[in-house]
């Protein structure tokens, strides 16, 4: 048997949300379970007894709030749960806490305690789940790479709070962390789907990176940064960075050979430095291409729909189970009065199967280029089957 089912709460003590959630999860026993909401709420989870209802977590906190299939919640007190039940699947989870800033053994760490806990010798995941601190997403990408290969795609989001302050979480069902790598593995026994994208299109204006280092973008053409992308806008950013640079995002072209079109990946400007650098929530390499991209309100709140359509396409006989989305906090953010649509949107695609949408800062994705990728302002969808879809 395979089922999916999520709960939520916007209670503000332990023993509330916990009321709540066995409430709705009708004390069910399942197999993994994605639990993510406001940073105030997640803390709590360390009170519960969240391992009776699943062996295995991940999770942290998101940005705002959650949207689940029963509604929107963004008021800033909400938690939501996804569970799955897999009679036949294999699921299973891990933390390690990053040390003395070596990002990579402690998913070194992670990854191997998560694949001898599903106890799958021999056997790559079908998929990868991953939750970190921003800052660390190339590096965590990396190490799994370097233990499983390219194949195996890797979906996550970065832990969230509401304006970059710094008070995100991440959760492994035993501990709250704030600088922890917690990696799941998945082995289910229905199909998947997944897809990684954004919602913006590439203007006219693209230059190449002259020099660079990690996040730290300093010439364009062998111009100081600062000045090409300000050209570019025609307008010099003083303040308010991530509000003013959300709708033009610098986007890095990925090389591919399935589409006869360039494809994006999306890097969101966060700071401007006296000396002509910008700083950026991702990585940018010397020699990239980058182009400045754009989008506008519609489309961002009409994407998130449009993407579960590809993805669902993709399944047997389009049968869906329910699905886990990320959501790029910052978009959220410019358009959060509007989340309804979202929702309706994602609910009218799955045809009201359950669903999680968590806020994150920074997305990861497999990407048309069969490479697993970090991004900003990006969407990463991941659907599950049916039990008989294949029959």
């Amino acid at each position: 048997m395979f089922e999916i089912k999520t709960a939520q709460s916007n209670a503000c003590t332990a023993e509330a949300i916990w009321q709540d959630l066995q409430q709705q999860l009708a004390g069910q026993q399942f197999q993994f379970g994605f639990v993510m909401g406001h940073h105030s709420r997640v803390p709590l989870l360390r009170e519960l007894p969240m391992l009776s209802c699943a062996a295995h977590w991940i999770g942290g906190s998101s940005c705002l709030g959650v949207i689940t299939e029963q509604g929107v919640f963004l008021q800033q007190d909400s938690l939501a749960v996804m569970m799955i039940r897999d009679d036949e699947g294999h699921y299973a989870s891990a933390s390690a806490v990053i040390e003395n800033q070596d990002i990579a053994k402690a998913t070194q760490q992670a990854l191997t305690l998560a694949l001898q806990k599903a106890g799958r010798p021999y056997q790559v995941p079908e998929l990868v789940w991953c939750m970190q601190p921003p800052g660390t997403e190339e590096a965590v990408l990396r190490q799994i790479e370097k233990v499983l290969g390219k194949k195996v795609p890797v979906y996550g989001g970065s832990s969230a709070d509401d304006d970059v302050s710094g008070l995100w979480v991440q959760y492994d069902g035993y501990a709250i962390h704030q600088q922890a790598v917690v990696i799941a593995v998945l082995y289910p026994s229905v199909a998947i789907s997944h897809f990684f994208h954004s919602g913006y299109v590439p203007t006219q204006h693209k230059g190449i990176v002259t020099k660079a280092k990690g996040r730290l973008l300093q010439e364009i053409d062998d111009q100081p940064a600062v000045d090409v992308y300000s050209r570019w806008l025609n307008k010099k950013i003083s303040d308010n960075y991530m509000q003013e640079t959300t709708l033009t995002p610098l986007g890095s072209i990925i090389e591919q050979d399935q589409l006869d079109l360039p494809l994006y990946m999306l890097s969101l400007p966060v700071d401007f430095h006296d000396d002509g650098t910008i700083e950026l929530f991702a990585e940018v390499e010397q020699g990239t291409q980058l182009c400045l991209m754009t989008s506008e309100t519609p489309r961002l709140l009409s994407r998130t729909g449009t993407m579960c359509d590809c993805t669902r396409s993709i399944l047997p006989q389009q049968r869906v189970s329910g699905g886990i989305i990320i959501f790029c906090g910052a978009c959220l953010l410019s358009i959060k009065e509007q989340m309804g649509l979202v929702r309706d949107n994602v609910c009218t695609s799955l045809d009201g199967a359950p669903f999680l949408i968590a806020f994150t800062f920074g997305e990861q994705g497999y990407a048309v280029d069969h490479t697993n990728r970090h991004g900003n302002l990006m969407y990463a969808t991941v659907l599950f089957g049916e039990t008989d879809a294949d029959s």
